[in-house]
Formats: structure tokens, sequence, C-alpha cells
């Protein structure tokens, strides 16, 4: 990550190596990292005056995110302890007064209509005081009058009815319920292990006042967000290095990487995420350690994806019978209309299984196969059942399992690998990533288990354990999203990988016509289906509802922007491959095989592809512009989204076009907003 301002001040933040193997709450426990970031930002604009310019790449991404509800929590916290301490205060001052006689003052309009003040229980008195024993008596018999007044969960307000303002992060039951595995507190932004506050109507307060001053910091501060290669879902490659170890080009193994790897907390911070999640109607009941991790508040707040979708259709019949919605929107069609996910079409993870008798070879008759998908990722059950099906010494997925639980699960912050997530309340966001290139979307693992007969009951020592599990095949999204299956060749060593003159087979993955396919492939490393999730972000706008009255319930259904077309207020451009100019609209069909736009041949400049420092040069790129005004705070935000075909995951925070984009809307907004430029 990258923390700027301006041309006056430069605060770079990025991770060490010992960084980069540790989950986000490890590296705020062990270094305090999270609060340095929040220091080191708010020293920076401080000196300033001015907010920033968050740019992160790649994991900084995910990180980021972390760190935006890590703050969120802590500034729960800070308003909390300021609401005690001013309540003990308050309580402590009156049983004072009534002990020595004077006239207790009435309550003012802070207490008044507010039950939560018959919630606290304040701290006794301090035992240094030196009180006569009739003025002791006194205050106690006061203090004991005053508890019976102010008893816990007693009041209306515990039903939500007593409160002057309900924000929407705040209308989360509190129910106090301890999350099982798989599941996150529901009492969104508490600490799973702080499940029962001392004082719960002054925490409801606290958790909306600190809502309040959290994106207060965020406007504050930061004035620009630019995500490059972010992995807004996650990507499955960090889960195989789990599984089964990759050596990423280095000189050992994979089954010696994976030794490496299995000590990483980081590798779950990118773990694969449902696209279902981003729906209200996308849960299935069955997965009931997922539906009960969704952020209920986000219903309140944002229109409902699904909701959209009724309103673009309903569009074209009101145009033409020939005009598609979704043409200049092929992303958003595929995650609104067609609902695609990691596991749609092909499988994220397969095991294949087959059970041979003892004189029997392979392929055997008896054979299963178990697909996993992301939701078994974000549950934990992948890691079980690949512990129960490759029985290892030690049993390290069973670590992994609970590594997972511990620091995410039961972590400080609410679970974010449990939810897609939202555009974050920041003035200005710029999504930037490179595609067409092919990315591993997903793997097949098999493994041949021997029935021995009744007679043969001996288990040697090497049979107790089965050993790595063994991946055969890898399923790769190429170039316009074809899918293609690669046989993965076991090396018995790094030299034998070097040395091998043998081949893996490369085939098309056999995919039903009735499945949605990607019009696009990842970025090398990211798949798309991750990347584009940023195109939801075009959204933001359009699903904010309307409220009159900030302190009433929000209007289901109602909407800021068209309600009918939600795409009619994103502007698409694009620039075509070697050309200098943004033309509007989307471009050629990234499916064609030349994904070239012939009929703007004139406006080519420079028609070479390779840049002399070895990245992509002039690739087509496509760019896609919405913007809003927010019901709460009035503030006019952005959110840009950029595609730039042929880039690599590395190369975009090097390649000249993607910067060169990124950063002429940056220049555009810092004179609009400030008249800097």
């Amino acid at each position: 990550m990258m923390f700027r301002v301006w041309w006056r001040c430069l605060m770079i933040g990025g991770f060490t190596f010992s960084h980069i193997r540790l989950s986000p709450d490890m590296m705020e426990e062990r270094d305090g990292f999270l609060t340095m970031t929040r220091s080191k930002i708010e020293a920076a604009v401080k000196s300033n005056g001015l907010p920033g310019i968050m740019v992160a790449h790649s994991m900084g991404n995910a990180v980021f995110r972390y760190f935006q509800e890590w703050l969120r929590v802590q500034m729960r916290e800070e308003a909390y302890e300021r609401y005690v301490r001013r309540a003990e205060e308050a309580a402590v001052s009156r049983v004072n007064m009534a002990a020595t006689g004077d006239i207790l003052p009435p309550r003012g309009p802070f207490w008044r209509g507010r039950a939560w003040v018959r919630n606290y229980l304040p701290g006794s008195y301090s035992q240094h005081d030196i009180v006569d024993e009739h003025i002791a008596d006194h205050r106690k018999e006061f203090y004991e009058n005053e508890l019976d007044v102010m008893h816990p969960f007693e009041s209306k307000a515990s039903e939500g009815e007593d409160l002057d303002e309900k924000q929407t992060s705040s209308s989360i039951s509190d129910s106090h319920h301890q999350p099982q595995d798989g599941e996150q507190n529901e009492n969104y932004g508490d600490s799973p292990g702080i499940s029962h506050r001392k004082y719960p109507k002054l925490w409801e307060l606290a958790k909306a006042e600190g809502d309040r001053d959290w994106v207060d910091w965020l406007g504050k501060h930061i004035w620009t967000y630019v995500g490059l290669a972010a992995p807004l879902l996650g990507a499955p490659g960090p889960l195989r290095s789990v599984l089964s170890g990759e050596n990423m080009g280095l000189p050992f193994t994979d089954e010696e990487a994976r030794i490496l790897e299995l000590s990483f907390g980081s590798t779950s911070t990118v773990n694969p995420i449902s696209t279902k999640m981003g729906f209200c109607d996308g849960i299935d009941n069955t997965q009931v350690s997922m539906s009960k991790s969704r952020k209920v508040a986000n219903r309140s707040n944002l229109a409902c994806l699904d909701e959209l979708v009724s309103g673009i259709e309903g569009s074209s019949s009101k145009q033409s019978k020939d005009h598609d919605p979704w043409k200049n929107f092929p992303a958003l069609r595929l995650l609104l209309k067609d609902r695609v996910d990691f596991d749609s079409g092909f499988p994220m993870i397969r095991v294949e299984r087959e059970y041979c008798q003892e004189d029997e070879k392979s392929p055997c008759k008896n054979q299963t196969a178990i697909d996993f998908g992301p939701a078994d990722v974000m549950s934990g059950q992948v890691f079980d059942q690949f512990s129960k099906i490759w029985k290892e010494a030690n049993d390290p997925l069973k670590v992994k399992y609970d590594q997972l639980r511990q620091s995410w699960w039961n972590g400080p912050v609410p679970n974010p690998l449990m939810t897609t997530p939202e555009r974050p309340h920041i003035k200005h966001v710029i999504m930037a990533y490179g595609c067409e290139v092919p990315t591993e979307a997903g793997y097949i693992y098999r493994k041949t288990d021997r029935i021995k007969s009744p007679s043969n009951t001996t288990t040697s020592s090497s049979e107790k354990f089965d050993g790595v599990p063994s991946m055969s095949e890898v399923i790769w999204e190429e170039k316009h999203g074809r899918l293609i299956s690669e046989s993965k060749l076991v090396p018995v060593s790094f030299t034998d990988t070097i040395l091998r003159k043998k081949k893996p087979t490369r085939r098309p993955f056999n995919v039903s016509s009735d499945e949605p396919r990607l019009h696009q492939s990842g970025d090398g490393t990211i798949p798309y289906i991750s990347l584009m999730w940023a195109h939801t972000w075009l959204l933001h706008a359009t699903r904010a509802m309307r409220s009159s009255n900030q302190t009433a319930p929000m209007k289901e259904g109602e909407r800021i922007s068209n309600p009918n077309n939600a795409l009619e207020s994103i502007k698409v451009s694009h620039r075509p491959k070697g050309g200098n100019e943004w033309i509007e609209g989307y471009g050629a069909d990234p499916r064609t095989e030349e994904n070239m736009d012939y009929e703007s041949r004139s406006n080519i400049g420079d028609t070479g592809t390779q840049h002399p420092h070895g990245t992509k040069y002039k690739p087509k790129m496509v760019r896609f512009q919405s913007s809003g005004k927010s019901r709460s705070t009035g503030m006019e935000y952005t959110t840009t989204v950029i595609e730039a075909i042929g880039v690599e995951h590395k190369e975009t925070t090097r390649n000249y076009d993607i910067l060169a984009a990124a950063f002429t809307d940056v220049l555009k907004n810092l004179n609009d907003d400030y008249g800097l430029i």
C-alpha cells in the first residue's frame, strides 16, 4: 500500500516479508501495523492540511479493506469509552451531591428521553474519599436507589424504541449470539470475544456515533482510493498453495513449498468469496453458517442488486425490441443477470476418488467425485474434507482450519471473508486491472484408495498416512473466457521439473452450452470474476436509497438516480489498441479474434505492443465511470473502473497506460475539487 498526500509529503506503507506471512490481525497484534498505519495517515494529513491518496496493489487492497473495518471497530470502541466515562462521572457526581445534601440539578436534554441512562452501573466511589460514616451511609442508600432505577435491559430502549437516531449500522439485532464455525458475530462491529457489554444501551449509541466518526475520518484523511489488480472476491491460487503447494518458480518442489505456505496466515486473506453473498436472495437456506453472517444493515442502506435487473431488462422494451441494455456492460450482465460464480460451469476444486481392489488397475470401476465451491472455502469445509480424505502427519489442514477460525471468524474485526466488498466511503474510487491473460481458475485432485482383502489386516507405517494431496489437473481461463484443462505432471524433484521433456496435456474443458461463460480471462493471478466485481461499485449511487428524514426508516425500493435502468448513469468509453484518444462506447466485442476496433483504425498512432521495458504498450482499454451524491453528507463522489487488455497482474504497478489513465482521473478531480492543477 502507498499513501500519497499531494506533492509536499509522501508516505509509503508497504509490507515486509514477515508482514506478507501474517494475517492482518496478527500484523496488528505483533507490530501494531494497523495502528501505525492510522497514525501515519493522520500525521501526513495534519502536516499537509489536505487529505491524501491511497494506492494499493493486489493483496494490499484486501489489507486496506480490513484496515477500514478495523478502524470502524476502533471508532466504536473510542465512542463507547467516551460515553461510559461521561455517564459514570455524571452518576458519581449526582451521588456525591445527594449524599452531601446539595440540590440535584434537573436532568438536561442529554439525559431526558434516553432510557440508556438507566442502563449504566457506575463504579464505586473512590476508596480514598475521606467522609464521615453518616455521609457514607447516606451515599450508599442513594446509590442503591439509583441502581434500582437504572437496572439494565428493562427499558424500552432495549427494543430500539427510545433511540433518537437509528443508524443503518446499528439496526442489527443485539442478540449476543456467539459465532459458530464459519459464522461471524451478528452484532456487526462487536469483537467476537466481547458479545456482552457492561452498558449495552450506551454501546448502541456508541455504534451510531462511531460510524459517523468513521465516515468523517475517511472523508477527512483519504480523498482518493486507487486499487490496482484488486482481488475483491479473492482467488483460488493461494488456496492451491495450501492444499498441495506451489513453488512459484523457486528452486524447490511444490511439496516443499507447501511446508512454508502452510505457516502463512496471510493466505486466507484472499480466500474466494461467493458472489451469492452480494445478493439478498442468493443465500441457500442450507448454508446456515453463511446466511447468518450477512451484514443485515446493507439491506437498509443500499438496494439489493437483485432489484436492478427487472428495471434494466424492462428498459429495452421501451426503446426497441433489438435494443440490448447490457451491450456495453458484459461484466454486469454476467454478475446481475447470469449470476456467475467461481464454480459456474466448472469446479473450483474437485476431488476425484477411486476405490480399487488390491489386484485392480487404475482406472477402477468404483469412482466418486466431490466438488467444492467458494461457499465451502468460506465455511472451512474444504479444509475439513481434505483433512479426512488425505490423512497427513500432524494434520496440517486441520491446523489451517483452526487458523482461519481464530484470525477471521473469531478475530477482533467482523469477518470480511463472509461478505462481498461494497464501495468504500471515499470521495473518489478508481479500480484498474489487466485482463485477457491465462489464469488458473480451478483444480482437480485425484486419490486412489486400495481396498484390502479381509485376510490382509496388516498395516505398515507408511500406509498410515497418505501424503500431500495430489493435483492431477489445472483448469485455466484463457483469452475470451475459454476454459482449458491442463494435466499436472508430478515431478520427483526440482531437477526433474527442469529437465523433463514431456509437456503437460492441454484440452478444452467441456462446459454445458447453457452455462454462462465469462467474456474475458483474468490477469494471470486473479480470475476475472474477482476483478470484475468492481463493476458493482459503479451502481452505488443508483442503489443508495432516498430518505427525506435521516432518523426515519429508509424506504425499500427507492433509489437515487434512474430507478428504471441503473445502467444509464454509467458512462462507457474505450481506447482502441494502439490508439491515443478515448471513444464513447465499449468498442469491439472482446471475443473477436483480433480484439481490435477496425472502424477506428484512423485513430491509431503507434501500433507497437511491446514497451522497451517489457510491459504491454498501448493495449485496448475500456473505462466505466459513474457519479453520485451522498444522501447523508452531501458529498459528491465518483467511481471509475479501468480494464486493460493483455496486461499481467504484476505489470499493473508499472504499466504506463494503466497508470496514465488512473492518474489522469486523479489530476482532473484534483483540479475540480481544489483547483490545484
